[in-house]
C-alpha cells in the first residue's frame, strides 16, 4: 500500500505519505533545498551525516541544504510521515536570517512536536487552490512553519544533535575544506589511518563512499551559487572544481542538464543517478 498527497511549485514541495512495505537499504541523498520532516508513525532509521537516529512519533527534523542524509524502513508497518521541501528564495532577508537560524547548526530533531500536524494540514490545503491564491496561501502557512520551529528552538525542550566521533570529525574536516584538494590519500595522512580503515568507518557512519559525499557536497555548493546568480565556472571554482571540464560532465550527469540550463531549476534530489 502506497498513498501520498503532494503537490509541488517552483519553490516548495509538500508530500504527505502512508506505506506499508520494508526497505532495508538506506536511500542516501542530500537536497540543495531546506527540508522539513514530520513523523506520524512508523519503524525507521534515519542516517544524519554520519549520525544514525530512530524517530520517535512526533519527532520533527529540520535538514540544511547540503547535509547528506537517508532513511530505511525497518519493518512492515505503516509508515505515515509529511516532508516539506523549500527553496531559500521564498523568504524575505529578514525572515531568512530569523526563520533559518534552527537550520544552520547542521540537522536537528525535537521529539514531541505532535502541535505541528495542525501547521503541515494547513499547508497541504494549499494544493488544491487556484496558482494566484496557491502562491499566497503557500507564503503565509511556510511562515507560519517556519515561525513554529524558530519558537521550538528557542525552547530547545526535547532536542536531539549530532554528536562528534570519529567518522564525524571527518565529515566535518571534508566541510570545512571542499574548496581544497580532497583526496582518500590525504584524508587517511591526516587522521593518520590507513585508508581501508578510512573507508570503513566512512561508509558505516554515512552508507556512502568519500569521493561520493564529497561530489554531493561540492554539487551542493553549486546549486546553491548557482540559484544566487554566480556563474557556472565560478561556482565550480568556488565549490572545489579544479577542472571545469570534469564538473560540467558530472554535473551533467547527474542533473540530466548543463549547469548553465535553467530548465532544471526546481529541486530536483542530488541523488538523480545512483551511478555515482
Amino acid at each position: 500500500m502506497y498513498q501520498e498527497e503532494s503537490f509541488r511549485t517552483s519553490g516548495v514541495m509538500y508530500a504527505h505519505t502512508r506505506s506499508d512495505e520494508a526497505d532495508m537499504e538506506y536511500k542516501m541523498h542530500c537536497h540543495d533545498s531546506y527540508e522539513i520532516y514530520y513523523m506520524i508513525t512508523g519503524n525507521v532509521e534515519y542516517l544524519l551525516e554520519g549520525r544514525s537516529y530512530i524517530p520517535r512519533p512526533g519527532s520533527l527534523i529540520v535538514i540544511p541544504p547540503g547535509c547528506f542524509h537517508g532513511l530505511k524502513v525497518l519493518d512492515g508497518e505503516e509508515y505515515h510521515r509529511i516532508r516539506v521541501h523549500f527553496v531559500r528564495e521564498l523568504l524575505g532577508e529578514r525572515e531568512q536570517e530569523m526563520l533559518l537560524k534552527p537550520f544552520a547548526p547542521g540537522w536537528c530533531c525535537y521529539e514531541e512536536q505532535f502541535q505541528m500536524e495542525w501547521y503541515f494540514h494547513a499547508l497541504e490545503e494549499c494544493g488544491s487552490y487556484g496558482k494566484d491564491l496557491q502562491d499566497i496561501a503557500i507564503s503565509a502557512r511556510l511562515l507560519s512553519i517556519l515561525t513554529k520551529i524558530f519558537a521550538i528552538c528557542q525552547d530547545a525542550s526535547g532536542t536531539l544533535r549530532g554528536k562528534e566521533g570519529q567518522a564525524r570529525e571527518i565529515i566535518r574536516y571534508i566541510n570545512e575544506h571542499l574548496k581544497e584538494p580532497l583526496t582518500l590519500e590525504g584524508l587517511a595522512g591526516t587522521f593518520y589511518m590507513s585508508k581501508n580503515h578510512l573507508t570503513s568507518i566512512f561508509k558505516r557512519a554515512t552508507g556512502t563512499t568519500v569521493a561520493r559525499y564529497i561530489l554531493y557536497k561540492r554539487m551542493a555548493v553549486v546549486r546553491g551559487e548557482l540559484s544566487a546568480g554566480i556563474p557556472a565556472a565560478e561556482a565550480a571554482s568556488n565549490a572545489g572544481f579544479g577542472d571545469y571540464s570534469s564538473f560540467f560532465r558530472a554535473y551533467k550527469k547527474m542533473f540530466g542538464c548543463a549547469p548553465t540550463d535553467k530548465g532544471g531549476a526546481g529541486l530536483p534530489e542530488m541523488d538523480k543517478s545512483r551511478d555515482f
